[in-house]
């Protein structure tokens, strides 16, 4: 047998390969029982009607912490699952590439994997789960110690009462033959063993370059390139990780979860041509055309670059609520005609921004739209193919109805104080494209085509379906990838199936600069800076991994557009007077000792992102 890391380099993980280790409850039991003692271990029924009604036991409801006011829960709903079909032909695939593997002598990432797996996709009827009882025969003599053991159990908890029928696979259809398909995609198999090859040889690897490619097609799949010997936590490592968050980062070294940047288009951190003007557009009457959705509160230096900006890619009209805070500025854009401002200061429930989205779709601007977007004015649209605007993405998608805009996360890049410039142009250095944990680094927001699919925003994502159009919805991702199977019901974050960022992606200036994150924080919680709010939030967004430069081909058309709202003399002086405001308040900040003290500890940690990612999972864990 291959030793693990070999394996691993030739993309083969145990997580993956092997049977789940929750199918063998008796295993699963001795495991336990061996770390906490045989008698604090106790299983009982998963029965759906103990947890969902308003008879559950207190046991549980102190456990999960179920109020005993509610009624039954909602169940949610099961994941689609993949047709028979396409089954067949992923183990018949999957056959042959465990067989090639096995010489030893090429390599196969995990994203080149899924990826050949997912061109052979085919749609059909899902697998008759009764054709998978069989696989319990294995586990019967396990089951039934088990059972005897936890008296708490029935019979029927572990041996459900499932009519068997014998297993067979699904016809793959179209005369599938998967050593034809393997021949076809060959190529990529010998150029990823080549990269792999040559990023193991490389001492140190040397950062990628080249053009910000305007196409799927025209993206180099590169091996990712990790260090050869386990690395070593930094000395700013080891004074903010806790035991958990080290042996963590022990654990990413080879594993999937290790951060990297080589997905998607090289060149990133390379000047570009800089973009032409975008033609004016014209929209027929009663059409807004693309519209944003937002909510802000104390922003104002931020606004007219970010209305700017988008304005310059192809945003027709921009809906914006406040509930404190910025309102003279947008009062004032407005009466201008540039955006539509709603004050929401008498918002209700548990959000001031879901209040305001249930509000939005009332608003004529909205239903008369054919896009409509949420973000956050923190947050900026990176088109990054064609002219680099939202039509030119669009026609790249035709039959798109949703457009998940995952997040690139920028951190504050060293800049400590705040200046009267363009976000996009301070903060040049991001999270690896690479990054399926933690979690809110993929995270994404939607641009959702007005077709009556959804009848609610929300903050990532529109919810509740509407069946009668669920046939005629299409998810895309950033690289235009169908990514609808896994979408459609209500996800707001993407996963390693449905990464991409190719033609576009939502860049995330979370923190903007040191002062900046101190006036945020003191928004949040006035003069009581407690970690959850300190530094957990700085570590968590302060990705400075990466330089990506490819929205300052913007740059030329975003002053344009943003010299043009300057030159209303009213408008001018209330972006100063906001920009005043904020300066004013860092001062403040930095003669208070709780946030001197944080702003002084966050500037102290230079983090790498293995040691980023090790952080945050461990707060989720311990939280």
């Amino acid at each position: 047998m291959a030793p693990q890391s070999e394996k691993v380099q030739q993309g083969q993980f145990l997580e993956t390969e092997a049977p789940a280790f929750w199918l063998d409850y008796a295993a699963l039991a001795g495991h336990w029982q061996a770390v906490f003692g045989a008698e604090n271990v106790v299983f009982r029924p998963n029965d759906a009607a103990l947890f969902g009604s308003a008879d559950a036991p207190d046991e549980l409801r102190a456990m999960f912490e179920i109020d005993a006011n509610l009624g039954r829960c909602q169940p949610s709903n099961a994941p689609a699952q993949i047709s028979a079909a396409w089954v067949a032909r992923a183990r018949q695939m999957n056959h042959l590439l465990q067989a090639l593997l096995g010489q030893g002598t090429h390599v196969l990432p995990r994203p080149l994997w899924r990826r050949i797996l997912a061109d052979i996709a085919i749609d059909g009827p899902e697998i008759d789960p009764r054709m998978l009882a069989g696989v319990a025969a294995g586990f019967a003599e396990g089951n039934r110690a088990v059972l005897a053991s936890h008296p708490a159990l029935s019979k029927q908890a572990l041996c459900p009462d499932l009519a068997c029928l014998p297993w067979q696979e699904a016809d793959p259809g179209l005369g599938y033959r998967a050593s034809q398909h393997l021949l076809a995609q060959f190529w990529r198999i010998e150029r990823a063993t080549r990269e792999a090859q040559n990023a193991q040889n490389a001492s140190p690897p040397q950062p990628a370059s080249g053009p910000v490619h305007d196409s799927p097609s025209a993206a180099k799949p590169r091996a990712p390139a990790q260090p050869s010997a386990q690395p070593q936590p930094s000395a700013a490592a080891l004074r903010v990780l806790s035991p958990l968050a080290l042996q963590n980062f022990e654990k990413l070294h080879g594993s999937p979860f290790y951060s990297h940047n080589a997905i998607g288009p090289e060149g990133e951190d390379c000047p570009a041509p800089p973009y032409a003007p975008a033609p004016a557009r014209s929209l027929p009457e009663g059409n807004t055309g693309n519209v944003i959705v937002a909510c802000m509160k104390n922003e104002a230096p931020y606004i007219l670059e970010w209305v700017a900006y988008h304005r310059a890619i192809g945003i027709d009209h921009f809906l914006i609520y406040t509930n404190d805070g910025t309102d003279q500025l947008l009062q004032r854009l407005d009466a201008m005609g540039i955006v539509h401002h709603r004050n929401n200061d008498a918002w209700k429930g548990n959000s001031p921004q879901q209040y305001a989205l249930n509000r939005a779709l009332k608003e004529p601007v909205i239903t008369q739209a054919d896009w409509v977007i949420h973000i956050d004015v923190d947050e900026f649209i990176n088109i990054r193919c064609g002219n680099g605007t939202l039509q030119d993405f669009l026609a790249l998608v035709p039959d798109a109805t949703n457009v998940a805009m995952t997040w690139r996360l920028f951190g504050h890049n060293d800049v400590r104080h705040l200046t009267d410039t363009f976000v996009i142009g301070q903060f040049d250095h991001a999270a690896p494209k690479y990054c399926p944990k933690p979690h809110t680094v993929w995270g994404f927001k939607t641009m959702v085509r007005n077709i009556g699919a959804y009848t609610k925003l929300s903050c990532h994502c529109p919810n509740k379906l509407n069946p009668d159009v669920a046939a005629q919805v299409k998810w895309v991702n950033g690289t235009g990838q169908d990514m609808t199977r896994e979408a459609r019901d209500k996800v707001w974050r993407n996963s390693v199936k449905s990464i991409g960022y190719d033609l576009s992606q939502l860049n995330h200036y979370a923190l903007r600069s040191a002062e900046s994150y101190l006036i945020k924080r003191q928004r949040g919680r006035a003069l009581h800076v407690d970690r959850s709010i300190g530094l957990n939030y700085w570590i968590r967004m302060d990705w400075c991994d990466h330089k990506d430069i490819s929205i300052q081909r913007n740059l030329p058309r975003l002053k344009q557009t943003f010299e043009a709202l300057l030159q209303d003399d009213q408008q001018r002086a209330l972006h100063d007077a906001g920009f005043a405001w904020h300066r004013e308040k860092a001062a403040e900040l930095h003669a208070t000792p709780e946030f001197a003290t944080l702003y002084a500890q966050a500037l102290e940690i230079k983090l790498t992102a293995a040691e980023r990612v090790a952080y945050a999972l461990a707060l989720d864990l311990e939280s």
